[in-house]
């Protein structure tokens, strides 16, 4: 009898450790190692941060420091001014050293297909050249960009008045977009006497007359003896036809304040691709700038 009652104790006791205990125990298996448990498993890893809708504003409170904080980035907002409906396009924010007007920007941060009002945020993130510190003072502009080509402005292009003078860990600037005729600087379209000023016109022809003639051609004009930073003017001609007229001047002067004057080294190029910021050796182009002035007429060039 006692017996039978330590049985029934102990079965009892088994049963009750079954439901109480809510792992999954596998069977014992024969020659099996030990292996080390699945932690993932026992500590999961936490939960990841939720990203802000596109547009959305971060609450945050201006920074009162004139030097800035290194690396920190700027942050603010993008409106189009009143009147300016939306219009599709690329926006390009452009973060310059103070007092630099030429040359490639410190930062470009490049957002297709805005919607405004939009929330920016330009830092080292979008630096330009590798190795180059996101600090010191610096100003801001911003331009939407019709056809998405940096390289290249549309007369119609909504841009800033001017650069606002901005340091790293800013926070609520603010950016407003005007219409091109707002924002473009008297002194990039007032003649600076004589000819200056006046445009360039001639005429484009492939060497090879057989050669494919599609893609996107630019002409360009620079400072004579200056090879590198942005040109004085970009002409963008797609899916053009040869011999082609062309004129290049003020109209197409790539950064407002410069001048279409002085001695000008002229090239062009038929861009397979259509991105003035890639060169494909194949791309037919002049071999060598044509020296010209404002005002000349009667340029040829020749792509070979």
């Amino acid at each position: 009898m006692v017996e039978k009652f330590i049985k029934l104790a102990v079965l009892l006791g088994l049963l009750m450790g079954s439901v109480a205990c809510d792992r999954n125990i596998a069977p014992f298996v024969p020659g099996e190692q030990p292996r080390q448990p699945d932690l993932s498993r026992i500590f999961p890893a936490p939960e990841e941060e939720t990203a802000p809708a596109p547009g959305a504003m971060a609450s945050r409170s201006p920074v009162a420091s004139t030097s800035g904080r290194s690396g920190a980035a700027v942050r603010g907002r993008v409106s189009l001014a009143p009147g300016l409906s939306q219009r599709s396009g690329t926006l390009f924010i452009i973060a310059r050293r103070q007092g630099v007007a030429g040359g490639p920007p410190l930062a470009v941060l490049r957002v297709p297909s805005p919607s405004f009002p939009l929330a920016f945020e330009i830092g080292p993130d979008q630096v330009m050249m590798p190795g180059t510190a996101f600090e010191g003072p610096m100003s801001l502009s911003a331009r939407l960009d019709s056809d998405g080509d940096a390289m290249t402005r549309g007369p119609d292009d909504p841009a800033t008045r001017g650069p606002l003078a901005v340091a790293p860990g800013m926070a609520g600037v603010e950016l407003q977009l005007g219409s091109a005729s707002a924002t473009r600087s008297p002194a990039a379209s007032a003649p600076s006497g004589g000819r200056g000023g006046a445009s360039v016109r001639g005429i484009i022809e492939l060497a090879a007359p057989g050669k494919s003639s599609e893609g996107t051609l630019f002409v360009i004009a620079r400072r004579l003896g200056v090879s590198g930073g942005p040109p004085v003017a970009v002409l963008r001609i797609s899916r053009p036809s040869f011999p082609l007229a062309f004129e290049i001047g003020p109209d197409q002067v790539m950064m407002p304040g410069v001048r279409f004057e002085g001695s000008l080294g002229l090239t062009a190029r038929l861009d397979a691709d259509g991105d003035a910021m890639t060169r494909d050796a194949r791309d037919p182009a002049t071999t060598a700038p044509v020296t010209v002035s404002p005002g000349a007429e009667g340029i040829g060039l020749r792509l070979e």
